[in-house]
């Protein structure tokens, strides 16, 4: 006889009320997915880099166009709340003091991946898309590419586009910001 063991899963309230009551602490590098607090994977040198290169190319974004959000959370759903590592948002005058972004707030969304590639592409990228994030860019520092994905909906983005050293490409939102693959690259 097989016994099936029952995950208890937690809604972002109860998330935030274990950071209050400091069981998580600011150090800890954790994210709610569907209800389970995953380890985030330690952020290497070329993935900073990466992540800073990005932001150089976004600075130029004026403020009343869009908000830079780096590892900041995003809340999703209920259960779901990452903590992507870089965001365009739509300009709030608070500067989201009072909530934490959620979906249709973002205007790009950016996983800066090398030893989580794959839980990034096949489980994050998933939750965007049904989540209805309009574009997610997912820089892979394994294969040295840029995977961008459009056209969310429940079963996934129905358009990915792969670019390569040499190319450029523009978020959706900002068609006029042309951006290097190799700036991002490094």
């Amino acid at each position: 006889m097989s016994v099936q063991m029952q995950r208890r899963l937690f809604t972002v309230q109860e998330y935030h009320l274990m950071n209050e009551a400091g069981i998580l602490g600011e150090d800890d590098r954790v994210e709610l997915i569907e209800g389970e607090i995953i380890q985030m994977a330690a952020i290497g040198t070329r993935h900073a880099s990466c992540v800073k290169r990005l932001l150089r190319q976004f600075n130029i974004i004026p403020d009343d166009q869009a908000i830079i959000g780096v590892q900041d959370p995003i809340q999703l759903t209920e259960r779901t709340e990452p903590q992507p590592d870089v965001v365009l948002l739509q300009p709030r005058a608070d500067y989201y003091a009072t909530a934490h972004p959620v979906p249709s707030e973002v205007l790009l969304l950016v996983e800066v991946s090398d030893s989580t590639v794959d839980y990034d592409r096949d489980v994050k990228v998933s939750i965007y898309a049904r989540s209805l994030i309009q574009e997610v860019w997912l820089v892979d520092l394994v294969e040295n590419c840029l995977e961008v994905y459009r056209q969310p909906g429940p079963n996934g983005y129905s358009l990915m586009l792969k670019f390569w050293r040499g190319q450029q490409v523009a978020p959706l939102a900002f068609p006029d910001l042309e951006v290097s693959v190799d700036f991002i690259l490094g």
